[in-house]
C-alpha cells in the first residue's frame, strides 16, 4: 500500500460524512524533535459524545518513510497489549482516564524511531443506542464499527534543535487586488522543524479555508531553519477582519500585524515579499 493510498484513508477516517463518527482525536505536538539516545513523548485526547474512554481500546501506530502504518500497541483499563516486533522496553503507554488522553513514550531514540505516530480508537455509526468497545471491527445490530484516527505526530530523530523566533512573525497590512478582491499576507521565518500548521480565522474566531495558499521555503546554505508565507484572499466588501494563526512544536499563538514602516523585498520560489528596513532620520 503506498503512502498517498495509506494518507487517504486517514483523511477518510477523519472527515467522514454526516452519520458516521463523533469521536475526535487531538494529537499533541504536531512534531517532537529530539536527539538519538533521548525520550519522545506524545499524547492524543480523545472526546465524543458518550465515549467511554476507561474501557475503550486505544491503539498507536507507526508510519515510518514510504510504508505503510504499522501498530505498535494497544491499550485498555489500564493495561497494555505489544504487537509483534516492537520492544516494550522502547515503547511506553500510559492512559489518563480523567484527561481522557493517551500517552506514548519513545525511549532510547535511533534513526529508525523517525516516522509519524497515529492514535486511534473504534467507533460506530451514530444511528446505534449504544457504544461497546471492540478491539476488531464488526458488524453492529445500529451499524458498523469504524476506526477513527487522530492527525499524526511526526517524531524527527536530529542533532539540529527545535526553535522558532516570534520576533520575525508579521501579518502584512491587506493589499487591494483586481476583482474586488483583498488579500493578507502571513510571514513566518526562522523555524525549524518544517512540520507548522496556519490557519486564518475571523474575528469570532471563525475559521477561513477558502482562498488560502501557502508556501514553505527550505534553508539556505549554512542555515537550518525554514520560512512560510501564507495568504488569504478574500472579497473587499466582506466586512470582516481576519487574523493569521500558527501551531509549532514550540509554541502556537497569533501572528501580530505590521507595524508602519519602509519595506523591501525578498523574492521566493514563487512571490515576492516585503520586509521592514529600520532607518534613523537624524
Amino acid at each position: 500500500m503506498t503512502t498517498e493510498i495509506v494518507a487517504m484513508l486517514l483523511t477518510i477516517a477523519l472527515e467522514l460524512p454526516d452519520g458516521y463518527s463523533q469521536i475526535t482525536l487531538i494529537q499533541t505536538p504536531l512534531s517532537v524533535t529530539r536527539e538519538e539516545t533521548k525520550t519522545a513523548r506524545m499524547r492524543c485526547k480523545i472526546s465524543g459524545e458518550g465515549f467511554n474512554f476507561d474501557s475503550a481500546y486505544i491503539h498507536w501506530y507507526r508510519q515510518s518513510p514510504r510504508a505503510a502504518p504499522k501498530r505498535i500497541l494497544y491499550t485498555k483499563s489500564g493495561s497494555v497489549f505489544m504487537d509483534e516486533d516492537f520492544d516494550k522496553e522502547k515503547f511506553k503507554a500510559s492512559d489518563d482516564v480523567p484527561a481522557s488522553t493517551s500517552n506514548l513514550r519513545v525511549e532510547k531514540l535511533t534513526q529508525e524511531d523517525a516516522a509519524i505516530y497515529y492514535c486511534a480508537t473504534w467507533d460506530i455509526t451514530i444511528v446505534e443506542t449504544h457504544r461497546q468497545p471492540v478491539e476488531k471491527p464488526t458488524l453492529h445490530s445500529d451499524g458498523y464499527y469504524i476506526k477513527v484516527f487522530g492527525s499524526g505526530t511526526k517524531l524527527i530523530v536530529t542533532g539540529t534543535p527545535a526553535h522558532l523566533n516570534s520576533a520575525t512573525m508579521q501579518v502584512l497590512s491587506p493589499s487591494t487586488e483586481q476583482d474586488e478582491k483583498v488579500s493578507y499576507m502571513c510571514l513566518i521565518e526562522n523555524f525549524h522543524p518544517n512540520v507548522i500548521k496556519v490557519t486564518w480565522e475571523d474575528e469570532n474566531k471563525n475559521e477561513e479555508k477558502n482562498g488560502v495558499h501557502e508556501e514553505i521555503w527550505p534553508p539556505g546554505d549554512n542555515q537550518q531553519s525554514y520560512s512560510l508565507s501564507s495568504w488569504l484572499t478574500v472579497d473587499k466588501n466582506s466586512g470582516k477582519n481576519y487574523r493569521c494563526k500558527y501551531e509549532h512544536e514550540i509554541k502556537g499563538d497569533y501572528v501580530p500585524m505590521e507595524s508602519p514602516g519602509i519595506y523591501y523585498i525578498i523574492k521566493t520560489s514563487s512571490l515576492y515579499i516585503f520586509r521592514e528596513v529600520t532607518v534613523s532620520l537624524q
